[in-house]
């Protein structure tokens, strides 16, 4: 039967990169959307730049979020999949999606719209190298560009500063111009040169221009080198070679590279179709050619109709094309649009403070308007471009909060949906459904596995030494996360930290799997992706998968039994023992807030990173570390926040007369958390957990005062204690192993009652 609260998934849609193009993909099928797609979008960058307001960034009139698309708010926002991870290939035959160090995507149709490089100079040395800053890609040129500034403003040297922008395409003379006007602004000891090998500045046509260009760069002591080609970057300089041939070094303190650009090698590794400079190949309809399920657009491709010059603006242009042919291909309604370029693309280019120029190969109204009016158009145009694609931002938590989108107007559900769904058995899935993707797994061997997932009997066998004591723990997750392999290896990093927190040894894992309604391939990919998160962490951490059980419900969610070992004298205990003790607190706190702010799309993308990557470290190097201390009481960080499991330390139910004393201000938590705090955003269990210790708080401690004592981690550190005379030392060892967040919060004192300095 059916499940009438969703509509089953049957087909996906999977778009690489976060460019222009495949935002507006996203946001257009998320505000019309086909009943039964799942939309998955794919980035190693979780910010995208949009390439129009950088140049404002740069010259500081812009925040960096007021100029990039927070891509994991925008699909949190639209209640799509947001996968950060790095594209290395893509299989059109499987029709996988190849990525770093995870396990590949399925897809029905993908859509290629990632990020392009410059084509390098030629380096003989590693520290010529770190001399070169590419423009692109953007996102990473920005962090380039941050350290440059800062290395500037530190310098009190006597030598002038010499920094060479190579190429007087558009983007190399604006870095030219808003680098020397940021150095004239605040006095920097520095100097730009220009580097390019043509006579014309940005383009041959453009007289006009070029005129302007040239007296702007004149105006501002910009050197330029017109018809001098940049050979190579070696440690003593740059190798210039000028229109007479006569080749010279100079050395300068950072070369920005604005040269010709590059596609990413991983499409010729593919087997795609490519220009010869290596960028895809597509038709008039933006289809990938000899491909009828591929699409691409943006920077990365070769219009093969009419090649393009690489300009932000095409992307942008591409964006209701590609997004009603994806959706023809879908639903075979109407026919598929043809891309028509315009043949002259207009440009603004910054020539001083908020000031802009036109370039365009023809006749435009725009060179009448004076520069700072034409800067305030632009400005206007690009804030409300981005406005369109950001995530809404509120001041507050709002009260209601409505994340519905519209209803379908076309599904892709057969009429008469057959569910894998049985009565029986938690809604078990079918046999053969498990059985397809239990095959594809590579699951480890291990010795004293006698019995495992694959041998089809009621129960996992095994075998482990008879002088050591058990260990068995359960977790059950909802999905938090909408990357299902991400979900995957927090889970099982959670369900091992009981073990850990003991001192004992993982051995064996038992894992069951909830998934919501969907047909047989997308159920089948589902397990593939999650047991693949789950396979990760246990094979880094040396433990076997034994057995599982799988069900169909309203929503995703997985749950882990794990069975581990720990030798008698090396178990480590909840209760305090030892007044004196300093508390030592492994990781910082705040995922609650984090992901109850995610939940409506409230969290910066960064945040967000920034939290999943700590719940992926796992405590296994901090266990190991702290029992070659003195330990008394060990626990892990869960759902009943810092304070819950601190109290659960003192050992309500016996005669220990120890309590605690915590420094709030010690406790570390993750950036941008206590502004979360302040907006009213907590999980949903913090108020629960503040209630069931409020009979043992004093009256100013609570919920709102001292947020960060009651919010619920997902995976999180360990807290434990350890003799004062040692907590340096043990500090220390945490540190230099990789645990550079675990500090001291606290301390054990000998009356039994909990205190908070705040």
């Amino acid at each position: 039967m059916m499940n009438n609260s969703s509509i089953p998934i049957v087909s996906d849609l999977v778009l690489l990169g976060g460019g222009h193009a495949n935002i507006q993909v996203l946001k257009m099928l998320a505000m019309n959307p086909i009943g039964g797609l799942r939309i998955t979008l794919i980035s190693d960058q979780t910010h995208s730049p949009y390439s129009g307001m950088i140049p404002g960034y740069l010259a500081g009139y812009y925040s960096y979020e007021d100029c990039h698309f927070d891509l994991r708010r925008i699909c949190e926002e639209l209640g799509q999949r947001f996968i950060k991870a790095k594209i290395i290939g893509i299989d059109t035959q499987r029709k996988k999606i190849r990525l770093e160090n995870r396990a590949e995507v399925s897809y029905d149709c993908a859509s290629i719209n990632v990020g392009i490089e410059p084509q390098s100079l030629e380096n003989v040395s590693v520290e010529a190298a770190l001399k070169l800053i590419p423009l692109k890609p953007i996102s990473r040129f920005i962090a380039h560009w941050d350290r440059l500034v800062a290395d500037l403003e530190a310098y009190k040297g006597g030598d002038s500063l010499q920094i060479a922008v190579v190429g007087a395409g558009a983007s190399g003379v604006e870095i030219a111009i808003i680098l020397k006007m940021l150095i004239d602004r605040n006095q920097w000891n520095a100097e730009v040169s220009l580097v390019h090998r043509h006579e014309f500045l940005v383009s041959a046509k453009d007289r006009s221009a070029q005129r302007w260009l040239s007296k702007t760069l004149e105006e501002l002591g910009i050197k330029v080198f017109k018809s001098t080609q940049a050979l190579k970057e070696q440690e003593n300089g740059l190798v210039l070679k000028d229109e007479q041939g006569l080749i010279q070094t100079k050395d300068f303190y950072r070369v920005l590279t604005a040269t010709q650009a590059a596609a990413p090698q991983w499409f010729k590794d593919s087997d795609l179709p490519v220009s010869p400079d290596g960028f895809v190949k597509v038709n008039k309809n933006l289809l990938v050619e000899n491909e009828h399920d591929l699409f691409a657009a943006g920077d990365c491709i070769h219009f093969s109709p009419s090649p393009l010059k690489k300009a932000g603006v095409y992307a942008v242009r591409q964006g209701r094309v590609l997004e009603h042919n994806i959706r023809v291909f879908f639903t075979g309604k109407s026919a598929l649009n043809n891309f028509h370029p315009k043949k002259n693309v207009l440009s603004l280019i910054t020539i001083g403070e908020r000031k802009a120029l036109v370039h365009q190969d023809s006749a435009s109204m725009l060179r009448w308007m004076w520069p700072s009016l034409l800067w305030t158009v632009k400005d206007g145009i690009d804030r409300r471009f981005m406005k369109r694609f950001q995530a809404k931002t509120f001041s507050a938590k709002p009260r209601h909060f409505d994340k519905t989108m519209p209803v379908p107007k076309t599904t892709l559900v057969p009429e008469e949906w057959e569910s894998n769904t049985c009565g029986g058995c938690g809604s078990k899935l079918a046999a053969s459904t498990l059985t397809l993707s239990l095959n594809k797994l590579d699951i480890p061997k291990d010795e004293s596995v006698l019995l495992g997932v694959k041998d089809g009997e009621d129960c996992a066998l095994t075998q482990f030494s008879e002088h050591v004591l058990c260990l068995q723990s359960i977790d059950q997750f909802r999905a938090f996360i909408s990357d299902p392999y991400l979900l995957g290896q927090i889970a099982t990093q959670h369900a091992l930290s009981d073990i850990y927190a003991m001192g004992g040894v993982a051995k064996t894992a038992q894992v069951g799997l909830t998934l919501g309604a969907a047909n047989r391939k997308i159920q089948q990919e589902d397990i593939f992706q999650l047991m693949s998160g789950v396979l990760d962490i246990l094979a880094k951490s040396a433990v076997s998968l034994v057995g599982g059980h799988t069900g169909e419900g309203a929503e995703l969610a997985i749950s882990l039994a794990v069975q581990g070992e720990v030798v008698p004298d090396q178990v480590l205990r909840k209760q305090l023992t030892k007044p004196g003790n300093r508390l030592i607190l492994t990781k910082p706190i705040g995922a609650g807030a984090i992901f109850a702010a995610n939940m409506l799309a409230q969290a910066n993308g960064k945040l967000v990173d920034r939290a999943l990557s700590s719940m992926l470290e796992s405590n296994k190097t901090a266990m190991e570390i702290i029992k070659g201390f003195d330990i008394s009481g060990c626990t892990d960080i869960t759902g009943f926040g810092l304070l819950g499991h601190a109290f659960e330390m003192l050992g309500k139910n016996s005669d220990n007369e120890l309590g605690i004393k915590i420094d709030y201000q010690a406790i570390p938590v993750f950036d941008g958390v206590g502004e979360l705090f302040a907006k009213g955003y907590y999980a949903s269990i913090a108020e629960e957990n503040y209630q069931s210790l409020s009979a043992v708080l004093s009256a100013d401690v609570n919920n709102q005062q001292f947020p960060a004592l009651f919010d619920p981690q997902t995976s999180g550190g360990l807290l434990f204690s350890v003799p004062s005379d040692r907590a340096e030392a043990c500090l220390k060892a945490l540190h230099q192993n990789g645990v550079t967040t675990a500090c001291v919060i606290g301390e054990v004192i000998d009356e039994k009652k909990i205190i908070i300095r705040g």
